[in-house]
């Protein structure tokens, strides 16, 4: 059975100076109309919880009940046994006529809340109501001090208008999982806010500008522990140059990325119970930036599994050193390399142990890395040297076709020359005084010698690998004089690479000794090109001499 309060209850308080009254767990559910207008001048303060009020007329009467401090908490409170069967055995209903519903309904104005204009604080907790908070329209009043935790409003949608003079709000316990960036439009000046025990870990990450705490620029407090934070955008605080104590804890955050470092008077941080191993050289410059301007700063990181290892030691340091204070720093541990948990209230002594432990473990990854780059080295080096020519002619002829037209490759190559004679200059009267002689002009083949046929101006390996590439054989004039010449050897190599790579191992390479030479004082490379392919030494005798022209004639043409 619900309770109404009549007039006549009120009516003999017009004249008292009752302060205060108190009608808590009354099943309240109407009030008369009139009946709140024979409250004294003199109230100030209704506590009125663990009632089941519903809207009526008489709500348009509040608004000029000069209260200031007021308590509806705990509205619909079940006083039910949990083994009791509720039943109704006995109903009253009142009829209204349609037209005088239709009246009401018309008088009120949308989203409008009446509120006492002297109202300071207003408490709505442990309310068994679900539903968002819309954008409302409230009417003029005082209030500075608003507590609604406990309740289910799962969505803060707002703004709420006008609420300046607020300083506390109380949203925690909400199961809100949504909330506008226009909600703190109309509390410019707030000073503190709890929001913990919430589910905004669902969409505070996405406010990359700081939208949603744009407006509360004067926060002293804020509380948005155990809300399931994962991250939060760098700029997410921007506007809170004011804050003091900042609480994050109970929640999934592992790196501390959003600035802090214009909070000049933050003197507390609360990330305990998150998820942070270390706190990284970014996140441990803000907090020394701050420690600048506040002395007194102090942190709480217990409850994270910090790690002790090699890779966090610099931050174990850091902590032994910095003037920050670390509260419950008693409680505090981490996981060694080991996975065994040690006890981090004395952080100096630890970095210690630490340091012993990773210099020998520095300088095995130093040997170790120095020996796979030394083998790697040694490699390429071998690989390098083995394949020199090999890599310094593809070098050359990808420079020369690169400026050449490309052939078609079903069309047979056409070589510029019949021989490239590589020599040396002191050989150069038997080259230009018999060889010329005998091979262009009595055997009208076309020879490319390098002091007449090379291009002036463009650069002498490119004129070489350029000849060899575009003559048919090469004459090698072997003397000791070419062995030891730098350009003879280079010519020498870039032809038997040519031969290798470019004209599928054919010989195209032949071999004129002026003079008788040993074996050993052959190079290994030359050596073997004598055994596995044939040679000619130039005779003393005329005879000789008759068969060595054939037979150089023969093999060029």
């Amino acid at each position: 059975m619900n309770t109404m309060i009549k007039r006549s209850h009120l009516r003999h308080l017009k004249k008292t100076n009752l302060t205060e009254i108190h009608v808590n767990s009354n099943r309240i559910q109407k009030v008369e109309k009139g009946a709140l207008l024979f409250l004294p001048s003199s109230i100030r303060t209704i506590s009125m919880s663990d009632n089941e009020f519903s809207y009526g007329d008489y709500l348009s009467e509040i608004m000029v009940v000069p209260v200031e401090h007021v308590n509806i908490s705990e509205l619909f409170k079940s006083h039910i046994p949990s083994n009791h069967e509720e039943r109704c055995d006995h109903r009253n209903e009142i009829n209204f006529p349609e037209e005088e519903v239709e009246k009401h309904i018309s008088s009120i104005r949308p989203n409008f809340v009446p509120l006492p204009y002297r109202l300071k604080s207003f408490v709505y907790r442990k309310c068994l109501i679900r539903y968002e908070i819309p954008a409302m329209n409230l009417s003029e009043n005082s209030i500075e001090y608003l507590d609604g935790h406990q309740n289910m409003f799962y969505s803060l949608i707002g703004p709420l208008c006008p609420l300046d003079h607020v300083t506390y709000l109380d949203l925690s316990d909400n199961m809100s999982s949504n909330i506008s960036k226009v909600f703190f439009q109309c509390t410019p000046n707030l000073k503190i806010l709890r929001l913990q025990n919430n589910l905004l870990g669902f969409v505070l990450p996405d406010d990359v500008n700081g939208e949603v705490l744009h407006h509360v620029s004067h926060l002293r407090e804020i509380n948005l522990s155990e809300n399931r934070i994962p991250t939060l955008p760098y700029h997410f605080f921007k506007a809170q140059v004011s804050v003091r104590r900042l609480y994050l804890d109970g929640n999934l955050l592992d790196y501390l990325i959003f600035k802090i470092d214009h909070m000049k008077n933050l003197n507390f941080l609360g990330l305990s119970n998150n998820r942070f191993s270390y706190l990284d050289k970014p996140a441990r410059n803000q907090l020394e930036t701050v420690l600048k301007n506040n002395k007194n700063l102090s942190i709480d990181i217990s409850g994270n599994p910090l790690k002790c290892t090699c890779d966090t030691k610099d931050f174990i340091q850091w902590m032994g050193n910095t003037k920050i204070l670390f509260n419950n720093l008693h409680f505090y541990t981490c996981r060694l390399s080991t996975d065994k948990k040690q006890n981090l209230n004395n952080p100096k002594r630890l970095y210690e142990v630490l340091q012993k432990e990773c210099a020998s473990y520095t300088s095995l990854v130093i040997g170790l890395l120095s020996l796979v780059v030394l083998f790697v080295s040694i490699l390429t080096f071998g690989l390098v040297y083995r394949h020199r020519w090999r890599i310094r002619y593809m070098y050359y002829m990808v420079k020369i076709r690169y400026f050449e037209t490309k052939q078609k490759t079903h069309e047979k190559k056409i070589y510029s020359y019949d021989a490239f004679v590589s020599y040396e200059s002191n050989d150069r009267s038997f080259v230009h005084g018999q060889l010329l002689r005998k091979l262009e002009n009595d055997a009208g083949l076309k020879l490319c010698i390098h002091q007449r046929d090379f291009l002036p101006g463009r650069d002498i390996a490119e004129n070489i690998t350029s000849a060899i590439h575009d003559s048919r054989k090469i004459v090698v004039i072997m003397s000791q004089n070419y062995l030891d010449s730098y350009w003879c050897m280079f010519e020498y190599n870039m032809a038997r690479v040519e031969s290798i790579y470019s004209r599928n191992k054919e010989h195209i390479l032949f071999l004129v000794f002026l003079q008788q030479m040993s074996p050993g004082s052959l190079p290994l490379l030359v050596l073997e090109l004598v055994q596995s392919q044939s040679y000619i030494e130039y005779p003393n005798d005329e005879y000789g001499d008759t068969v060595f022209w054939e037979k150089l004639k023969e093999v060029l043409t």
